[in-house]
């Protein structure tokens, strides 16, 4: 991760790496966990409880509208009151709501726990992203990010199998399988919202498990990027909320994030209505695509951080995200349509890194956590959109073939609006990307 780097640079990076990133990693695996896992769920809650394709798309996406109201918010308290408190605070919330959603009866009370859980999770990712902008250089951060960010697809690998055979629980001591599954993927929340606070540092300054001479080499050279940041681009929090770059941030992944959550969402009923597998069949199978899904962030952030280069690094992959969507609409082999699925998370995964390290190259401070927060609020309109459109679809056409050629135009736009900011970097004198 640390290059071609001075002895105490290595050594320090290499120690802050081998601190955090395992263990915020654990943490947004089971973030992710909770987030989706209404997906495998669907397999056999969507029949016990009678939810048509078009209630249960909208109560995976109303998730995100409890999400974008409270993101902005949550990640200034975050930037108050230190990532330790506020990162724990969130964990043991989401995970009581989780475990809550297991008691679920009626389309209302579904509706209304899932948007719970958004507001309750709302500032986890942003926060997490600016916390690791207090700990790496710049030089370091997208391989940071995408190390971190590697947990989305390692959920997959883990929590296919994992739902799949809690669904098989189907019946054990009178509860359904669907409701084992909330249980046991709930609790690890609330226990590690309360190691996070016996167990992270808010800021290098503070941590003992640096040696002086690091924890001073580490201090000054942030401070050094932060003041000719500041120098640069001297943005307030306001200014940060309405700048033009930062939007255009946003709306690139709003359109990306629409065809994701939709296949995050959807993509457990979607390859059952294919292959005819069994709930595990389905779990392992998406749990294959989620281990090629690791090798390409990996791959892709690194050259990004090699070559300094963002746009292109998320341009091309948001491409191969629309493939997928066409290929799967559009091939009528079930092997092949599935094959064409699977390029869905790579191409939008591999993206993660270059993108969430760009806000930080331009934003330090409270803007930057302001500024953050938003590009992610804005994006998670895409994760209420996605499902919700593939379910109004579904129900509309009777197939996913229009949902998903829609989706595919999305991720166009994206890769079209992430190419235009190396027209936008090309006319700044000081802005790069």
């Amino acid at each position: 991760m640390t290059g071609e780097l001075p002895d105490i640079a290595a050594v320090t990076l290499r120690k802050v790496t081998l601190r955090l990133i395992p263990f915020l990693f654990v943490l947004y695996i089971v973030a992710w966990l909770d987030r989706v896992n209404v997906g495998f769920a669907a397999l056999q809650m969507n029949s016990d409880l009678g939810f048509s394709s078009a209630a249960f798309g909208f109560g995976s996406g109303v998730f995100f509208l409890g999400y974008c109201l409270f993101e902005v918010p949550s990640n200034l308290i975050l930037h108050r009151v230190g990532a330790r408190r506020w990162i724990a605070r969130i964990m043991m919330s989401w995970g009581a709501i989780s475990v809550a959603i297991m008691f679920v009866r009626t389309t209302p009370t579904f509706y209304i726990l899932r948007f719970l859980l958004g507001a309750a999770e709302a500032g986890f990712f942003p926060g997490v992203v600016y916390y690791l902008s207090h700990w790496y250089p710049e030089a370091q951060r997208a391989r940071a990010i995408a190390t971190f960010m590697t947990a989305v697809p390692v959920s997959g690998v883990i929590g296919g199998p994992l739902s799949g055979a809690l669904l098989s629980l189907n019946g054990a001591f009178g509860l359904a399988g669907w409701q084992w599954l909330f249980l046991v993927e709930g609790l690890p929340a609330i226990l590690l919202g309360v190691i996070v606070l016996l167990y992270l540092n808010d800021r290098p300054e503070v941590a003992r498990w640096l040696s002086p001479d690091e924890r001073n080499w580490l201090i000054s050279k942030l401070a050094n990027e932060s003041t000719a940041r500041s120098a640069a681009y001297p943005i307030g929090i306001f200014a940060a909320l309405t700048n033009p770059t930062v939007w255009q941030l946003g709306i690139i992944f709003l359109l990306a994030a629409i065809g994701f959550y939709g296949y995050s969402f959807w993509a457990p009923l979607v390859i059952k209505s294919l292959t005819r597998s069994s709930d595990l069949g389905v779990g392992c199978i998406l749990g294959a695509i989620s281990a090629v899904t690791i090798a390409s962030m990996v791959l892709n952030s690194a050259h990004s951080d090699r070559t300094d280069e963002r746009p292109l690094h998320v341009a091309g992959p948001l491409l191969i995200t629309s493939a997928g969507f066409f290929g799967c609409a559009l091939l009528s082999e079930p092997r092949l349509a599935v094959l064409s699925l699977a390029l869905v998370p790579i191409g939008h995964c591999s993206a993660y890194g270059p993108f969430f390290s760009m806000p930080t190259r331009f934003l330090t401070g409270a803007p930057a956590a302001a500024g953050i927060a938003l590009v992610v609020t804005i994006a998670n309109v895409g994760g209420f959109l996605g499902p919700t459109l593939i379910g109004a679809m579904k129900e509309r056409f009777g197939t996913y073939g229009a949902a998903f050629m829609l989706l595919a135009a999305c991720a166009i736009v994206a890769a079209a609006l992430a190419l235009r900011l190396r027209r936008v970097a090309a006319l700044s004198s000081t802005q790069t990307f």
